[in-house]
């Protein structure tokens, strides 16, 4: 997420259980996001804000984030059309507009397996990881693989990226993300 691949994030719960990852291949996740993206009529560059409200959660951005909130960006999710996500007020808006996709991708990814096995519980998912937990480090990489997918769809990521003569700054600018976001997808695609 924001340093390095290797930087490590942890989950916590209001409940002493876990997050399940889901263990879906990086491709099903990916096709996932594009499928909600085009579902909700989402498309490159938009806002993300007024879509997370309109599913029922609220974007809370926390001033100023200091070294023991173990919270700077999470979600806690209540319910289905019940959450809140918090984003550090000392990021750019590219930044949140992925990490605000990342929850996104906690909410409809991991959320629904959480609650079928502890109904009526809130769900929390912080970016600390255990380094030592392989469940909690694969439940951030599939929530990364959702944002990237849901905010650079693979088809309009490709297009634009062609179009664009291949510079990754210009894709960045055109979906609203990092350009080190834009690199990765990039990466991930086989474009370069």
């Amino acid at each position: 997420m924001r340093d390095s691949p290797s930087c490590a994030y942890l989950l916590v719960f209001m409940s002493t259980t876990k997050l399940k990852p889901t263990h879906a291949a990086r491709r099903v996740i990916g096709a996932f996001a594009e499928d909600v993206a085009r579902k909700l009529s989402f498309g490159p560059g938009d806002a993300i804000q007024p879509l997370i409200k309109r599913l029922g959660g609220q974007i809370i951005v926390k001033n100023p984030v200091s070294y023991t909130d173990r919270q700077p960006e999470s979600i806690r999710v209540r319910g289905a059309n019940d959450f809140t996500i918090y984003v550090p007020g000392m990021t750019s808006l590219e930044r949140d507009r992925f990490t605000i996709a990342h929850e996104l991708g906690h909410l409809l990814l991991h959320y629904p397996l959480f609650a079928k096995e502890h109904s009526g519980q809130e769900m929390i998912a912080t970016r600390w990881v255990d380094e030592s937990d392989k469940e909690q480090q694969r439940a951030e990489w599939e929530a990364n693989w959702f944002a990237a997918a849901f905010l650079m769809g693979s088809q309009a990521f490709r297009k634009a990226y062609e179009a664009a003569n291949k510079n990754v700054q210009a894709v960045a600018i055109e979906f609203g993300v990092s350009v080190a976001a834009a690199e990765v997808r990039v990466k991930t695609l086989g474009l370069a």
